[in-house]
């Protein structure tokens, strides 16, 4: 990739970033609580090792150890502070290695004092009171062989303790058993705190997240209505369907699973670190190296899984498409007995959906295995360096316990990161796609509105193509004046559909003019056009609910709408055109499904109802242009003819041709001249 290419990339990059923290941004209140409640879990979640490792360092496992006197000695443990050592009688020296640091140990191993791999349990009678204090005098002063004694306390050896009796060592020890009691209670409300912090974070995050996701979901659909025609011409259903919802979804499954607990994750392996560094750095090191190799193994397969889930989405999209276009012609699926070439087609559209999800799946078998791995292996290097170093008294029992601990809360994240790679993909492809549906631009308007509208419509040397490689209208020119009735005539392919499709501004010639009540209709407002044009089309589709219905109070539920035949759709729906107050009417083939009888009553409806409204039909059945007043001939996108039906039948020209053809096949021909 070139530095241009990749400078471009970075750009639309932080412009999809944008556009998803502006919908975040009106809900920025609840995201700052969520965090605030994801980071009391994630430092609740790092003190419990911690804890831990306190209360078997100080409390469970001892660790006093003892060196022998010496210049060499009291030189190497000068320092050190009463708390961590004791001088015993013979010279000798009393270490709790717990309490010193890293730096202090680093010390006394260059020093090269040794140390007795006994370890010793210290007992000070002044933290005892009353019968207790003399109870445990008494348990000294009964096993005297066992103890040894300074001006401060006595101790004796671990293994000692077997010696004496369950009662006794237990009040010898009920200090530490008391303060361990007290640690057990922290860890326990850090357990519950854990518990209630993360279920707090996690439904305001869902929350929150199905809001952004309800406005995501308005803004695209609002935007998709406002598009172009071009836009749906070029797009499958399932494919803009599947912005509404699929991509949608991934956005917000990212960010409810992912994007929380990945801030989560980093602030609990930082914290880990920080804390592993403080008790021991060389083991700490290895951890870091390990994880540094993961982090790379990471980036090598992200960039892998985010062509792979392009691709994934690519394919769901065009699977969609092709399911919803054949539901919708499934009728003519069976008629022509099309189902097996069908499933053919859709066989290869889902095999490549297919062969995408097993890219996917042969990523996942070397990538996650990887990680598992590596954790292992650091689990055993953990307990391999770390039991040295208890031997040599470099790293304590607890934190050792803790590291295990530590290592587990570092690597899970990744595992866990590793698992969220598809949702994490899915919503970089699915932002893609919505971010360039929403960067579509939107239908152009006019603002112009009218004080008032007569209806008159004129066609000024209009030229339309919808490909730039042929023109379907080629200097299209005709006037229908306010109030009149006027029919376009033509065989198939002939434009009349792409005159209704201009006229409702779906589509722009690319030379000449359509004005609508004297006026360029690219002036006028969208709005106010299309509430003065009521378009009929051959094709229907009948909303469960839609405006007239609440005009009138009737309800239409789709169960019922779905038990309408054609006929009634078609009837239904002129009847609420004629109800609409509109100025100009277009019924393109808007009678086709209606018998004779239907039809007349239909028409009869028209002339009673539509008053001053100007009307344009588009028909092949010339028994609907009895009563019209002008007839204009449309032949491979050219006006050829205008005028009554009898002046065009007289002409003996295209018009001629096609009453004479009608005439002799039609069940109902025009009457008028010759008929």
């Amino acid at each position: 990739m070139s530095d241009l290419e990749r400078n471009r990339k970075s750009t639309y990059d932080l412009k999809i970033l944008g556009w998803i923290l502006g919908f975040l941004g009106k809900y920025r209140g609840y995201f700052a609580l969520s965090l605030i409640l994801m980071i009391a879990t994630a430092a609740l979640e790092i003190t419990v090792p911690y804890l831990i490792k306190v209360a078997v360092d100080d409390y469970i496992y001892p660790t006093w150890s003892r060196a022998e006197g010496g210049e060499e000695t009291q030189r190497a443990l000068s320092g050190l502070g009463a708390e961590s050592t004791l001088e015993l009688a013979d010279g000798g020296f009393l270490v709790d290695f717990s309490k010193l640091s890293s730096s202090q140990k680093d010390r006394i191993e260059l020093s090269g004092v040794e140390f007795s791999e006994t370890k010793y349990v210290v007992v000070d009678s002044g933290e005892f009171e009353g019968d207790e204090k003399r109870e445990v005098l008494g348990i000294i002063a009964r096993n005297a062989s066992l103890f040894e004694e300074t001006e401060r306390v006595a101790f004796l050896a671990h293994s000692d303790l077997e010696s004496l009796g369950k009662e006794e060592v237990s009040l010898l020890r009920s200090k530490q058993i008391k303060r361990l009691g007290t640690l057990a209670l922290y860890v326990v409300l850090s357990v519950i705190g854990i518990f209630i912090f993360t279920s707090a974070f996690t439904y305001i995050l869902h929350y929150s997240g199905q809001k952004i996701m309800h406005d995501m979901r308005s803004h695209t659909l609002s935007h998709i209505l406002s598009l172009p025609q071009q836009y749906f011409d070029q797009n499958p259903v399932g494919r803009i369907t599947t912005r509404v919802t699929n991509d949608v979804n991934a956005i917000n499954e990212m960010y409810t699973s992912v994007l929380i607990h990945f801030i989560k994750d980093i602030i609990i392996i930082i914290g880990t670190l920080v804390i592993m560094f403080r008790m021991n750095v060389g083991l700490t090191l290895i951890i870091v190296g390990l994880t540094a190799f993961l982090a790379f193994t990471v980036s090598i397969f992200r960039m892998k899984l985010r062509l792979v889930y392009r691709e994934i989405r690519r394919t769901i999209g065009k699977l969609n498409a092709f399911v919803a276009e054949s539901m919708r012609g499934i009728i003519l699926l069976k008629l022509y007995g099309k189902e097996k070439r069908n499933f053919e087609k859709f066989w290869e559209v889902n095999t490549e959906n297919y062969r995408a999800n097993i890219q996917q799946l042969w990523v996942y078998v070397f990538f996650r295995p990887s990680i598992e791995y590596v954790g292992i292996a650091a689990t055993g290097i953990i307990l391999w360096y770390g039991a040295i170093g208890v031997m040599d008294l470099d790293l304590s029992l607890g934190a050792l316990l803790a590291f295990l601990y530590y290592v587990r809360m570092i690597f899970k994240p990744i595992q866990e990161l590793s698992e969220k790679f598809n949702v994490f993909q899915s919503a970089v492809a699915a932002s893609e796609n919505l971010y360039d549906t929403l960067a579509e631009k939107p239908e152009a308007s006019g603002s112009l509105v009218p004080a008032t509208t007569e209806g008159s419509l004129e066609f000024r040397g209009v030229w339309f193509s919808y490909n730039e490689l042929e023109w379907v209208l080629k200097d299209a020119s005709f006037v229908i004046g306010p109030g009149e009735s006027a029919a376009l005539v033509g065989i198939t392919g002939a434009g009349k559909t792409t005159i209704v499709n201009l006229i409702l501004k779906f589509y722009k010639p690319q030379r000449g003019q359509i004005l609508f009540n004297g006026v360029d209709i690219e002036e006028l407002s969208n709005q106010y056009l299309r509430s003065n044009i009521t378009a009929i089309f051959q094709d229907l589709f009948l909303f469960e609910k839609d405006v007239s219905d609440e005009r009138d109070g009737r309800d239409v539920p789709a169960a019922e709408t779905e038990k309408f035949s054609s006929g009634e759709t078609q009837a239904r729906s002129i009847e609420k055109a004629v109800r609409k107050d509109s100025k100009l009417l277009i019924m393109d083939e808007a009678t086709s499904h209606l018998d004779a009888e239907t039809e007349e009553r239909v028409q009869e409806v028209i002339r009673n109802n539509a008053g001053s409204q100007t009307r344009l039909v588009i028909t092949h059945k010339l028994s609907t242009l009895k009563n019209v007043d002008n007839v204009i001939v449309i032949h491979k996108g050219e006006v050829v003819e205008q005028g009554t039906h009898e002046k065009l039948v007289q002409n003996k020209n295209i018009y001629h041709t096609l009453y004479e053809f009608l005439r002799k096949t039609a069940a109902d021909p025009l009457p008028g001249s010759g008929a």
